[in-house]
């Protein structure tokens, strides 16, 4: 911009000015020698008053005094960088600007003006302020790093393509967020967050210096899902402080997340915030994650961080496609495209379904194609999740039978699946080819661990032969665990077993744990055999013979439904 003029000094003091341009003028004057020498003089031309006054301003403990009696936020989650303060002689003024002037958002400018460029701790205040209240203005927040720079922090191979994608696209708040405690420095560098997820970047050192992976390593050692707290506390609030629980439990303070690797550096994900947000319960545009920190490696220590959130920017960016399209198909349930939901890190679909007395969904297959003919997103609840192009979905917020929140642990007919960043502008298709149902049989297979050591036992359930191999039995103090190997031949138009059984011992007792895996071949006649087997554990000893519960198989439907997404045009 060019050089200012007492007209805009004028304005630039009585707070009279759009916040874009009261940012530039502060960007000037921070630059502009200039500009600096004729802001004093202005200010000299307005001191008629004693030393005295000017005496009250002139020191940094001046300055912090004002900082002490400012709110809390977001002072108590900035932490001060300590560095030698800038010894530039303003010349005192800030006082006599607020006498002179008797507005009071005068002298909050000075004190802005003047805090700024004595005291590191108070620019680190002002910038978080301003980044908050208008970040896409902000090309540098607090920290050594630009938006720009912070991206590279973060790991090709192990970021998801949706947190590099919004991070390339500005939605990532770099910070420079420090505590070190007993030898260790933990750090929050970046922050990515939208109105799906929060992710948060950040690194552990040892004295030296060197990155070590202690902060997400220590989940595969020490800390349980029992104990997690012990360790590790992580809390959404509001600006003011206020805890933010999820719906579906007010009482539980502290959020699920999952560190994982990202490179030398670590990527925390805390929960979906579809667990604590919805129409009745709307986020805030401010919020804050606490991470409390009680251990790293062995360490015992004290590693709190506040981390501030602008959940702005990705809000407004968010874009929401009302669709409402249903299909009745002749299995008499019907499937309904509800909505599509494109924010920063991702893109959402959610469908719906009623079941009839008979058939209860159990997953889809479609494909989803831009204007180009190109597939932006697959779909097939009959395929392993972590087969095929892995940079189309996010497998872990990818799932059907979705909770309702709202009501404790009650499942809704609601399936929700996620995508990497579509482009909201473009038009979508989903073309959907066929709908799982669950076919209802019944049938309860006796399996002696004797006698499946020298024969297997082959048994025919509604046309589907499977056959039950030598069981694979341990013991430990507390529990005895099966890997029961089997084979299916699969019935016509039958595509999978589920996935859960019920397993029982000779007294009715049912397994703590029982989990189906298999690999899956089509055959030449187009029925699949499945090749695998089932994870069996009860929570006793002795057990001698068990038996297998099979209530229903998946039965593919073949459709053909095409529903435009038309997003909104740029």
């Amino acid at each position: 911009m060019t050089c200012l003029d007492t007209f805009m000094l004028n304005l630039y003091l009585e707070d009279k000015l759009p916040l874009r341009m009261k940012q530039e003028i502060q960007r000037h004057l921070d630059t502009c020698s200039s500009c600096q020498f004729k802001f004093e003089q202005y200010l000299d031309d307005l001191d008629t008053f004693d030393d005295a006054a000017d005496d009250v301003w002139q020191t940094k403990a001046t300055i912090q005094n004002v900082i002490d009696k400012l709110p809390a936020y977001p002072m108590n989650v900035l932490k001060p960088i300590q560095k030698q303060p800038v010894q530039i002689n303003w010349k005192k003024r800030s006082v006599d600007i607020v006498k002179k002037t008797t507005i009071a958002v005068a002298g909050l400018a000075m004190v802005v003006t003047f805090g700024t460029a004595v005291s590191p701790t108070f620019a680190n205040y002002m910038n978080g302020i301003y980044a908050s209240i208008n970040p896409s203005e902000i090309t540098v927040t607090k920290g050594p790093y630009n938006a720009k720079q912070v991206v590279d922090l973060f790991d090709k191979k192990q970021t998801d393509i949706g947190v590099k994608k919004a991070a390339e696209n500005g939605f990532v708040q770099p910070l420079d967020m420090k505590v070190t405690d007993q030898g260790l420095t933990m750090e929050i560098s970046a922050v990515v967050a939208d109105p799906l997820r929060i992710i948060v970047l950040g690194s552990v050192k040892d004295s030296s210096g060197k990155k070590i992976p202690s902060f997400w390593k220590d989940q595969f050692t020490f800390i349980s899902s029992d104990n997690v707290n012990e360790f590790r506390e992580v809390r959404l609030k509001d600006k003011n402080g206020k805890v933010i629980t999820r719906l579906d439990d007010k009482s539980r303070e502290t959020m699920s997340g999952l560190p994982l690797p990202n490179g030398e550096n670590f990527a925390y994900y805390g929960d979906s915030l579809g667990a604590y947000f919805n129409e009745a319960n709307p986020m805030p545009d401010e919020l804050i994650l606490e991470m409390r920190v009680k251990r790293l490696t062995d360490t015992k220590g004290t590693w709190n961080f506040d981390i501030p959130i602008d959940m702005r920017p990705a809000k407004a960016a968010m874009k929401t496609v009302a669709l409402n399209k249903e299909l009745q198909t002749p299995t008499g349930v019907s499937v309904e495209l509800k909505e599509a939901r494109f924010v920063p890190t991702a893109t959402q679909l959610e469908f719906s379904n009623s079941n009839s007395n008979e058939k209860v969904v159990e997953g889809f297959r479609y494909e989803l194609v831009d204007e180009t003919g190109t597939v932006v997103g697959k779909w097939d609840d009959m395929t392993d999740p972590y087969e095929g192009d892995q940079d189309l979905r996010i497998i872990g917020m990818s799932h059907g039978a979705s909770i309702n929140f709202t009501e404790k642990w009650q499942p809704s007919t609601s399936f929700v699946h996620t995508y990497m960043p579509l482009d909201p502008a473009k038009n979508l298709t989903m073309k959907l080819d066929a709908v799982y149902t669950a076919e209802k049989v019944s049938s309860q297979t006796k399996l002696s661990l004797a006698e499946l050591e020298k024969n297997p036992k082959k048994v025919d359930v509604a046309g589907n032969q499977i056959t039950f191999q030598s069981i694979e039995m341990e013991k430990d103090e507390e529990s005895t665990s099966f890997d029961i190997p089997l084979e299916a031949i699969l019935a016509k138009d039958i595509v999978g077993l589920p996935k859960q059984w019920t397993v029982k011992d000779e007294n009715g007792n049912e397994a703590r744990l029982v989990r189906l895996v298999v690999n899956k071949k089509e055959n030449q006649d187009g029925t699949i055999k499945l090749e695998g087997k089932l994870d069996v554990i009860f929570e006793k000893k002795d057990v001698k013979e068990i038996t297998v519960v099979l209530d229903h198989v998946i039965k593919e439907n073949k459709v053909d439904w095409e529903v435009q997404i038309k997003g909104e045009k740029k």
